[in-house]
C-alpha cells in the first residue's frame, strides 16, 4: 500500500468513526432551563415540588391542561425546570434520602418536561406525527444529564419497578393518564399511584368490556407495557387471562373482567389541552 492511499483510507476511517459518533445525536434537541435555580440546593426530602404545584393548581381541570396559561406562566415553569436540571435522585442521592422521594421526583419532572415539550411544540393539535421527536429525541437537562420522556419513564420503572407509575406518567396525550392538579409528593404517593390505578381502569376509554363479552378492549398503554402489570400475576397463569387478572385488582368485585382474550383500544393522540375535550 502507498503511503497516499494509507492515508487516504485512515482518513476515511476517521471519518466513518466521527460520523457513527455524531449520528445518534443528530436529530436530538436539548431543552435547556432559561433561568438558573435562584435558592440554595434543597435539603434532603425537601425537593421544591411545590413550584410546580403553583403552577399546575392554575392550569389544569379535569385532567386536562390550560397550555395558553402554562405559557403565560413559563417562568414559574422554567423556574422548576432550573431545580430539576441541578439536582436530581442519580446527581445527588443523599437528598432523596426515601424511595417515595425519588419517585416522586422522576413523576413530577417526567411531567413537567412533557408541558415543557408541548410549549417546545408550539402546542400540536396532535401528537401522532410527532411521537418520537416529542418522546425520545429531545432532551432535558435533569441532573445534569440530557434525558428524554422515554429515558426518564424507563428509569423510574427500572429503580422502581412498579407498573403503577405508568398510571402517573403525563405525555401529553387525551388518551394517557390525566394530570393531576396537584404535584407527587412522597408522604402521600402510595395512595396516590392506587387511586390513578382505578381510576385509569374504570374510565371506559381505556377498557372496553361488558359481560358477557368474552373480549376486552385495552387501553395501548396497558398493552404496551404488560409485562410490567403481568409480573404481579402467578406465573402458573398465561396468556391474554394473565394480563386480566393484574388489572382486575383496581377493579371492584361487581366491576372484575371476566374476558379471555383482549384487544386495542387505539390511543388518542390528540393534545391533553383544554381546546380537546
Amino acid at each position: 500500500m502507498t503511503p497516499d492511499a494509507g492515508f487516504a483510507r485512515l482518513r476515511a476511517t476517521l471519518f466513518l468513526a466521527v460520523f457513527a459518533v455524531v449520528l445518534p445525536g443528530a436529530s436530538c434537541e436539548v431543552v435547556k432551563p432559561s433561568v438558573k435555580a435562584a435558592t440554595d440546593v434543597p435539603s434532603a426530602g425537601k425537593f421544591p415540588h411545590g413550584l410546580l404545584g403553583r403552577l399546575l393548581e392554575k392550569v389544569v381541570t379535569d385532567g386536562l391542561v390550560d397550555y395558553a396559561a402554562v405559557s403565560v406562566d413559563e417562568p414559574l415553569l422554567e423556574e422548576y425546570l432550573a431545580e430539576i436540571a441541578r439536582v436530581s435522585p442519580e446527581s445527588h442521592p443523599h437528598l432523596f434520602p426515601t424511595e417515595p422521594d425519588r419517585l416522586a421526583y422522576w413523576i413530577n419532572a417526567h411531567n413537567a418536561c412533557a408541558l415543557r415539550g408541548v410549549l417546545r411544540f408550539n402546542r400540536p393539535g396532535n401528537l401522532k406525527d410527532i411521537g418520537h421527536r416529542f418522546d425520545s429525541e429531545t432532551t432535558y437537562v435533569v441532573g445534569g444529564k440530557n434525558l428524554s420522556l422515554n429515558a426518564m419513564a424507563s428509569i423510574a420503572y427500572k429503580r422502581f419497578t412498579d407498573a403503577r407509575i405508568r398510571f402517573a406518567l403525563v405525555s401529553a396525550r387525551r388518551g394517557g393518564p390525566p394530570l393531576a392538579k396537584e404535584p407527587w409528593e412522597a408522604a402521600d404517593l402510595e395512595t396516590r399511584l392506587e387511586a390513578a390505578g382505578r381510576a385509569f381502569l374504570a374510565d371506559p376509554r381505556n377498557v372496553d368490556w361488558k359481560p358477557p363479552a368474552l373480549k376486552a378492549g385495552l387501553s395501548r398503554i396497558l398493552l404496551d407495557f404488560r409485562a410490567e402489570f403481568e409480573r404481579e400475576v402467578p406465573s402458573t397463569v398465561s396468556g391474554d387471562s394473565r394480563l386480566i387478572a393484574s388489572l382486575n385488582r383496581f377493579r371492584g368485585q361487581r366491576e372484575k373482567i371476566n374476558a379471555i382474550e383482549v384487544y386495542l383500544i387505539p390511543l388518542d393522540e390528540r393534545l391533553n389541552d383544554l381546546a380537546n375535550r
